[in-house]
């Protein structure tokens, strides 16, 4: 049955115009960095991200649909809610709270779309925290030297249905806009 939907999605492409560059075996390198940039009103905090859980490896069938975008397909990559330490016990306990991470074990990314230019790309990527999904696109620099891919997504988490914690009665509260930062080395 997979085969066959593999096969559809295939026809699909082939008939809008779309050229199937390859598919490839993509690895995020442990020494891959992500980091979570924050702010409440009383101080700033960063949690950043165990680059141990990146284990997995993922096939990835890329689709060039002009002379700078190609479209991916399988391009998926799940991040554990709770493999994020902010070098404070109770900061990282409310980071992981307002990620729901006891009810939903990953944040998943996908990235859908790459717009090349020279070293730059335009990415088009879903996230998914906590069962809401939205769509951003974003610039990300890439260095082919050394599979390298680099780029910041702002984003704010009612967009997610999500809520920070007010602590001290009310007195600190920490802002709804949060900066990922990651900088990933590829292996294929």
């Amino acid at each position: 049955m997979k085969a066959y939907r593999i096969t559809i999605l295939v026809l699909i492409f082939l008939c809008f115009g779309f050229t199937i560059i390859n598919k490839t075996k993509v690895k995020i390198s442990p020494k891959s960095e992500v980091t979570i940039n924050g702010k409440s009103n009383v101080n700033s905090f960063q949690c950043k991200y165990n680059s141990n859980y990146l284990e997995d490896e993922i096939l990835v069938t890329t689709f060039k649909n002009n002379e700078t975008k190609i479209t991916l397909s399988n391009a998926k990559i799940a991040i554990k809610s709770k493999g994020f330490d902010c070098k404070n016990k109770m900061i990282t306990k409310d980071f992981k709270t307002i990620l729901k991470a006891d009810d939903y074990d990953n944040i998943n990314i996908e990235l859908k779309e790459l717009d090349i230019n020279n070293n730059y790309l335009m990415t088009k990527l879903n996230i998914e925290i906590a069962g809401k999904s939205k769509e951003y696109v974003i610039p990300m620099a890439f260095n082919e030297k050394n599979s390298n891919v680099k780029g910041t997504l702002r984003l704010n988490i009612k967009d997610f249905n999500l809520k920070c914690p007010k602590k001290i009665f009310g007195l600190i509260e920490v802002n709804d806009n949060i900066d990922i930062n990651f900088n990933l080395f590829l292996q294929y």
